[in-house]
């Protein structure tokens, strides 16, 4: 996927956000669910990275097109 986060190579539309969170709260759901210790803590270290990676979506899109540049 392309910098700015959506597939087409724009900033995500809410559809495209909404979809995101939708997939972190299925992966903490099975999570919470699991009775595996191992399936869990994969689980969690999923949840942990698409976290990460929505955060990191988060601060590209604060920040604009680049060649805009920075938003104050």
């Amino acid at each position: 996927m392309p910098a700015g986060g959506s597939a087409h190579g724009g900033a995500m539309t809410d559809s495209e956000w909404k979809e995101r969170w939708h997939e972190v709260e299925r992966f903490r759901l099975m999570a919470h669910e699991t009775t595996d210790p191992v399936a869990a803590a994969l689980l969690l270290d999923i949840v942990l990275d698409l976290e990460a990676d929505l955060n990191e979506l988060v601060d590209v899109e604060a920040q604009g097109p680049p060649w805009l540049g920075a938003v104050a």
